[in-house]
């Protein structure tokens, strides 16, 4: 397999990281050497510390650029993430066709600028890897150091190379699985493992990580020195909860079919799913974490006082991102402001879809035959409160200052001079809206240009929270012992854990008769997964998973037009997403795969 990695691995990893292959590979009189590098604690984790920049934030890689991918947001760009991602163009998404730019989550393009910030999953992954195979490899010159900090060292390094291999692989699928530090000149052979095989790979590393990391940092000497300094880094919760992460994903049809399986779940996996999800579980209930008060969900995602929205629910994400106004306008301000309010357009907007899966407060679907509360002319009332929280409607206030005059007009035209269309309506604004929502989830009510209060506004995408642990193990619990069984010696069923998400967002236990059999429990599931994780990008990942995104229902994109004053609201459809299925994984590069027959191109690409 020597040329395919030559490019594969060497030119997305050692070309990409040759600023470390510079910078280590010094002759013999340069001032920096080795053992200036790896043979101290504060060198070598300042070496270690570029594998965070290496994490890529979903909603802020680059312009227009998010994981909104799936059936719950719709745009009018052709060049954003999401519009490319409904009209089939994975390849224009991964660079292949236009060089990556503006929308780069999984790569900045197949040739250039694969040293920059925020290069995506496809080639940071490599780079991250890359480091920590070289961490790898060097830490026997770590003498000048602790058995702990050795031991905090070796932890992230493991921690970054299973990390970074899942991201890649959930998006194209097995891997060739690079578990030590590449030579130049090395006779590279190493072939490419199915997706069941990868996993065994990435959670082999995720289990030595839990082993070296620390369950709290500022419990650790190196954290003591100045407690909360550490927050961020990779810690044992965070190495067990992706381990759970990705075996939900080895079991789940999409990669058991492609590991040479039939699409159902794997029983095993989803057992070893749930235990690992056991174990953060448990750190949670000895107080390492905690579902913060639904008072302060947003604090999860967005923060204006400089401070980083990291809270008692994070379990890992990337840090450091930029703040500020800037950061709104050309990041969240291009995906999901209103242009009007500081926003360069609405790129993505939530749909119908998405809105429909919210229940009603009593715990039903807006539609179930034994609903009282809905109102076909009031049809947002009476939802779950992570509706409104996230989601801009027609009248909402988007502003504190001058709040009447500047409220959401989303109503649509119907056609009478009585009425014209809003001035925030696909119809009023062209070019702009697909749907009459917007979406707020990120975006605390005065980071706009008329409160300006977003000089020290600083979101993040989490990659791992608490809530996540616990719908990890239901699902997980749910295929494998149904809605009551329980796992790794909790006695917390299957429900009582989607019951724990839903009950801190003031939401009712899931109804009983959701929790029968497993698979009328597991649509529940499903759906609390995407009321919970909305523009977390979790939808894309999780349809493709359960193997159901050429479905109809799953294609099919819905939006709602009414009128002003509300007299009725018609759900219409506005889209059919292009799904076959080729793009259940995403292409490889093709100037990569016809170097090397060896190395084949993903099925139907």
């Amino acid at each position: 397999m020597k040329k395919i990695l030559t490019y594969v691995v060497v030119t997305s990893v050692l070309v990409a990281a040759s600023s470390c292959q510079k910078y280590l590979d010094q002759t013999p009189d340069a001032k920096v050497s080795d053992q200036d590098v790896f043979s101290n604690y504060n060198a070598f984790q300042g070496f270690v510390d570029q594998c965070y920049s290496y994490v890529t934030d979903y909603c802020q890689t680059d312009f227009t650029t998010s994981m909104n991918l799936a059936d719950h947001f719709a745009s009018v760009q052709n060049y954003s993430t999401e519009k490319k991602a409904e009209l089939g163009d994975y390849t224009g998404i991964t660079g292949e066709t236009d060089g990556g730019g503006i929308h780069n989550n999984f790569s900045t393009s197949t040739t250039k600028d694969l040293n920059g910030d925020n290069a995506g999953i496809w080639a940071s992954g490599w780079k991250g890897i890359r480091a920590a195979n070289l961490a790898l490899d060097k830490l026997p010159l770590l003498a000048n150091a602790t058995d702990e900090q050795k031991r905090l060292i070796e932890g992230q390094a493991y921690f970054f190379r299973a990390f970074f291999h899942f991201e890649i692989a959930r998006c194209f699928g097995g891997l060739p699985y690079v578990d030590h530090y590449l030579l130049p000149d090395e006779n590279i052979n190493i072939p490419r493992l199915n997706y069941r095989q990868t996993t065994d790979k990435i959670v082999a590393d995720f289990d030595k990580a839990a082993e070296l990391l620390p369950a709290d940092w500022d419990k650790t000497d190196v954290g003591k020195l100045i407690v909360g300094a550490t927050a961020g880094r990779a810690t044992r919760g965070a190495a067990l909860a992706f381990k759970a992460r990705a075996l939900l994903y080895a079991g789940s049809p999409t990669m058991v079919h492609e590991s040479g399986g039939a699409y159902t779940y794997d029983l095993d996996l989803m057992k070893r799913a749930a235990e690992a999800a056991a174990e953060v579980i448990k750190l949670a209930d000895n107080g390492v974490y905690a579902l913060v008060p639904f008072a302060n969900y947003q604090d999860n995602f967005a923060k204006i006082n400089g401070q980083y929205p990291w809270t008692s629910e994070t379990i890992f994400e990337r840090t450091g991102n930029g703040s500020g106004a800037g950061r709104y306008k050309n990041f969240l301000g291009r995906n999901m402001g209103l242009g009007r309010l500081g926003g360069n357009s609405i790129t993505e907007a939530p749909t119908q879809n998405l809105v429909d899966m919210f229940e009603m407060t009593n715990g039903l679907p807006y539609d179930d035959p034994a609903q009282t509360l809905y109102n076909p002319l009031r049809p947002w009332d009476n939802r779950d409160p992570r509706f409104r929280a996230g989601i801009y409607v027609d009248r909402d206030y988007v502003t504190v200052k001058n709040a009447e005059a500047n409220k959401l007009q989303s109503y649509s035209d119907d056609g009478t001079t009585t009425h014209k269309a809003g001035r925030d309506s696909p119809e009023g604004n062209p070019g702009e809206m697909r749907t009459p929502y917007v979406s707020h989830k990120y975006q605390p009510i005065t980071v706009n240009n008329v409160d300006q209060e977003w000089d020290k506004f600083v979101f993040v995408t989490p990659h791992m929270r608490l809530a996540e642990v616990y719908m990890i193990y239901a699902e997980a619990v749910n295929e494998f012992a149904g809605p009551a069984g329980t796992a790794g010696g909790l006695s917390l069923t299957a429900v009582d854990a989607v019951n724990k998400v839903r009950n801190r967002a003031n939401m009712p236990n899931v109804n009983t008769r959701f929790t029968g059999d497993k698979d009328t429990f597991r649509k529940r599931i499903w759906n609390e997964l995407s009321v919970e994780f909305f523009a977390e990008g979790h939808r894309w990942f999780d349809i493709r998973r359960w193997h159901v995104a050429h479905l109809d229902e799953y294609k099919k994109i819905y939006s709602v037009t009414f009128d002003k004053n509300w007299t009725y609201f018609n759900r219409v459809q506005i889209g059919t997403r292009v799904f076959e299925d080729k793009h259940y994984w995403l292409p490889f590069f093709k100037y990569q795969v016809q170097i090397y027959p060896g190395f084949p191109q993903n099925p139907g690409w």
